[in-house]
């Protein structure tokens, strides 16, 4: 386990996926905290830490007060000091059960939606900087702003709740919706990836797509795909 004391903007940045759903976006001006801009009930998944169970693959059970905090990207607890702490080793987790929630790591934590048995929906939804000005004269932003992407992790020497940016920066809280095959092996779920995890339905799979207008941002829509594809 890692305690949560910081927030780092990692130097290597990205392009932003597409096909990922924006939710809600957030702009954080010099001199705020992120967390007095993102309230709470965005940050976490429950209004409060709730009880929760950590199945490891050693087969260890964890009783634990859990809540999934989407800016980290982390699974977080309460430990006995009243510290807020984030699930390290999270290769060793078999399954997280959570507020009668199922959740899974893959990579990124991913909340179970539909289970049709060989074949299963989850959702994961974090947050991500997708844009970054300077500031230039004046407090106006420079000429030198610049678009950025990048992600957010508690690995560093800054405190979360304590942290004040200096520039303007735009955060957006999005979502993607994954499906497992029948190896438990999960993908964003959109056409290039259905394709390559069920080549054998190759011809179904898009027939189906076209036939149903698919959007792969819909909950709805994504329960109907995996009841199909089971």
């Amino acid at each position: 386990m890692r305690l949560l004391s910081s927030l780092t903007f990692f130097c290597c940045l990205y392009l932003s996926d597409a096909s990922a759903q924006v939710i809600k976006k957030y702009k954080i001006n010099p001199g705020e905290k992120i967390v007095e801009v993102i309230p709470a009930n965005e940050t976490y998944s429950y209004y409060e830490f709730m009880p929760g169970k950590v199945y490891l693959k050693n087969n260890t059970v964890s009783l634990v007060q859990l809540n999934y905090n989407s800016i980290l990207g982390e699974m977080q607890f309460i430990d006995p000091k009243g510290d807020t702490l984030s699930l390290a080793d999270e290769k060793m987790i078999k399954v997280i059960v959570v507020n009668n929630d199922t959740f899974y790591f893959e990579n990124v934590y991913l909340r179970l939606i539909e289970d049709e048995g060989k074949i299963k929906l989850a959702n994961n939804q974090y947050c991500e900087i997708v844009n970054k000005e300077k500031m230039g004269e004046f407090g106006q932003p420079g000429r030198g702003s610049i678009e950025t992407f990048t992600t957010m992790s508690s690995n560093s020497s800054f405190s979360l709740k304590d942290l004040v940016v200096n520039e303007v920066i735009t955060i957006a809280k999005k979502s993607y919706y994954y499906i497992s095959d029948e190896s438990n092996n999960y993908k964003v779920a959109n056409k290039k990836n259905l394709l390559e995890m069920f080549p054998k339905n190759e011809t179904e799979i898009k027939a189906y797509l076209k036939e149903n207008k698919v959007d792969f941002y819909s909950e709805k829509d994504m329960k109907k795909l995996v009841v199909f594809l089971k």
